[in-house]
């Protein structure tokens, strides 16, 4: 079931016709409120519409304007959206190879409504997945800094002021619960004291 709690857009790149119909209306099935459409895949045209929004989604219809959008599939993988590439089956495998290890979702075609539905879904779900990894990633290598920072002032005050370990991890505990700031602050004020 889609995600209502947020409106999604979606990026469609695709030449006029049946197919392109069938995407749109599962789109909007699925719940993309905005449903954008490009008949054109050059690159420089694909900047552009890239650096004035931000898509949840970007859906290639290959090949578009006689190109298979490539280059629209690693320009889309940039900007952190789901991105999907649907050809004609007998071209998926070559496509796979060239595009590598890309975040990229190659269907093949044609393309059922039920196939369309699920891969939304499947997509958005990898996509949102993808973004809170990296978020905890950023924010567990941010207090891995932090538990350095406070062993790195740990060891300044053992060896300046010949405290033992468990006095110094004590010492800065207090002054962080006494000043109402993070062991990291304590911990900055302590080097900027004593390491020269």
């Amino acid at each position: 079931m889609p995600n209502t709690t947020k409106e999604k857009n979606i990026l469609i790149f695709s030449e006029q016709g049946e197919t392109l119909d069938n995407i749109t209306l599962s789109a909007g099935e699925f719940g993309f409120s905005e449903i954008s459409v490009s008949e054109t895949a050059e690159t420089s045209s694909v900047k552009k519409i890239f650096s004035g929004k931000k898509f949840d989604m970007v859906f290639i219809n290959a090949p578009v304007g006689g190109v298979y959008g490539l280059d629209i599939a690693a320009a889309a993988c940039g900007y952190g959206c789901g991105v999907i590439l649907a050809a004609p089956s007998k071209h998926c495998g070559e496509i796979a190879k060239k595009l590598g290890d890309m975040d990229v979702f190659i269907l093949p075609r044609p393309l059922g409504k039920a196939m369309l539905l699920q891969t939304f879904r499947f997509v958005m779900l990898t996509t949102r997945n993808e973004a809170e990894l990296s978020d905890e990633k950023t924010r567990l290598e941010q207090k891995l800094q932090d538990v350095k920072l406070v062993d790195r002032a740990k060891c300044v005050l053992v060896e300046v002021l010949k405290m033992s370990e468990a006095d110094a991890h004590r010492q800065i505990q207090k002054q962080s619960m006494d000043r109402h700031v993070p062991q990291v602050v304590i911990a900055q004020d302590i080097l900027k004291t004593y390491e020269r």
